[in-house]
């Protein structure tokens, strides 16, 4: 047997050595494309080759100490079967070209596909469906996620499971929830998932101790308090609102189109993994420290936000009908804020009873004294309020006279122009009086509205 391999290696050397040159050069190239071939192709699938781009350094990092770090790269990265195996080879070739020219983003990007998860000996639905998870202080099931569809958005697996989370590698970023649950659509004002506190936290059976506060969550049970509506409303800071400059970061363009929320969904989650936060930023949901809770519990804006609106109005001044220009006052030029000139303090508080008016800082002439020379604001103030008292009462007393004229007019066309001349010369005349500084706050324009209402009065008759 050992004589009969001999003979015939011998007589194929023969054979090789009379071949020409070119075709010898071939047949050792082929030998090695035979040989080293299916070498290369393992090696550049293990996941220390995939190591070698210094981009890569972080996740397989992460990977090590994850709880995947007994799975090969290749069995996420790529799609099951044969097809998916040569589409992700020819793939890597061409990331490896990149590599060696320099032609690398600084930061990796990847999309895991569900059948990747879900294949053959690794995770399975039903497996899935049937665990209750306790997610940190949270219940969860896949059974409501998987496979489902939100505002465009069809929830994956890589929709909750980052792929860079903190030193974990495609562990649950807790993040993602909050942008589905507490993030409102633009179209319904509506949080594009209807869930309640207690569809994900349990009602806590023991007394909480926050500062100086001791809470009992039954006492709020009994009464059917809604969690979100009242004690926790404060603890769900969320921004629905994306400026053009994020899509700047990825993109030439912004959303000048206006495409809607859906439609853009669909573009960023359909195909390629973009990260919810990338465009929505974070949602902060947690406890409050007591402080924050009794300052957010007595913010006085819930009830009483622009309480000088009139105020701030005047000071400021509109566009003037005629000229266009604004009228603003040397005070306001001077950039005075109401500080400036509201330092004499008072108090509500009464003999016997609880402070509940608490401490108000009213204007007084002396302040004009801090800027100019003595004696400038008892001069000056109650010039300007008798000057603007007097032309008021002139006003006014003209649209009282005239307040019913309009009425008795047969032809009603010209009655409800009229009307309309009436009403904003009143308009201006409440203005001034709900101003209440009679001038002071912005003399120049103060006048201005009255001799405006007077014109107008005086178009009626």
């Amino acid at each position: 047997m050992l004589n009969f391999i001999g003979k015939t290696g011998k007589r194929l050397w023969q054979v090789i050595w009379q071949l020409k040159w070119q075709v010898k050069v071939i047949l050792v190239l082929g030998l090695g494309v035979v040989v080293v071939m299916p070498a290369a192709i393992l090696f550049t699938g293990t996941p220390s080759f995939c190591d070698s781009c210094h981009v890569m350094h972080d996740y397989y990092d992460n990977w090590l100490t994850s709880s995947h770090n007994n799975v090969n790269c290749l069995k996420c990265h790529l799609k099951p079967g044969l097809e998916g195996y040569i589409e992700g080879k020819i793939v890597g070739l061409a990331q490896a070209i990149d590599c060696l020219v320099g032609r690398v983003d600084t930061k990796a990007h990847a999309t895991v596909i569900d059948a990747s998860c879900l294949r053959e000996g690794c995770h399975s639905v039903e497996e899935l469906k049937s665990d209750d998870i306790q997610y940190s202080s949270t219940r969860f099931t896949h059974e409501k996620h998987l496979f489902q569809t939100v505002d465009g958005i069809k929830i994956a697996c890589t929709t909750c499971h980052s792929h860079f989370v903190g030193d974990k590698h495609f562990e649950v970023h807790k993040d993602v929830c909050f942008s589905c649950h507490f993030l409102k659509s633009n179209a319904t004002g509506k949080r594009l998932v209807q869930t309640t506190c207690v569809d994900c936290h349990e009602v806590p059976d023991t007394k909480i101790k926050m500062g100086l506060v001791t809470v009992n969550h039954t006492d709020f049970i009994n009464y059917k308090a809604n969690c979100d509506d009242s004690c926790h409303k404060k603890q769900i800071l969320q921004e629905n609102t994306v400026p053009q400059t994020v899509c700047w970061n990825c993109h030439s363009f912004g959303n000048d189109q206006g495409y809607t929320s859906t439609e853009l969904h669909q573009a960023h989650t359909a195909d390629k993994k973009v990260e919810c936060f990338s465009c929505h930023g974070n949602v902060f949901h947690g406890p409050l420290e007591p402080e924050t809770v009794v300052a957010a519990m007595m913010d006085c804006q819930n009830c009483h936000g622009n309480t000088h609106n009139v105020q701030q109005t005047v000071y400021t001044a509109n566009t003037h009908p005629e000229t266009g220009n604004r009228i603003l006052g040397p005070m306001f030029l001077s950039h005075v804020d109401c500080t400036g000139c509201h330092v004499q303090t008072t108090t509500g508080e009464s003999s016997g009873s609880l402070n509940s008016l608490g401490i108000v800082s009213r204007a007084s002439a002396e302040a004009c004294d801090k800027c100019h020379e003595p004696g400038t604001g008892q001069k000056y103030v109650p010039f300007w309020q008798k000057s603007i008292r007097d032309l008021y009462a002139k006003v006014d007393a003209k649209w009282q006279g005239l307040r019913d004229y309009p009425a008795s007019l047969s032809d009603r066309k010209a009655a409800q122009k009229l009307e309309v001349f009436m009403a904003d010369a009143r308009a201006l005349l409440d203005s001034v009086q709900a101003d209440g500084s009679w001038g002071v706050h912005n003399f120049k324009y103060t006048e201005t509205m009255l001799t405006t209402a007077d014109n107008l009065i005086s178009q009626v008759k």
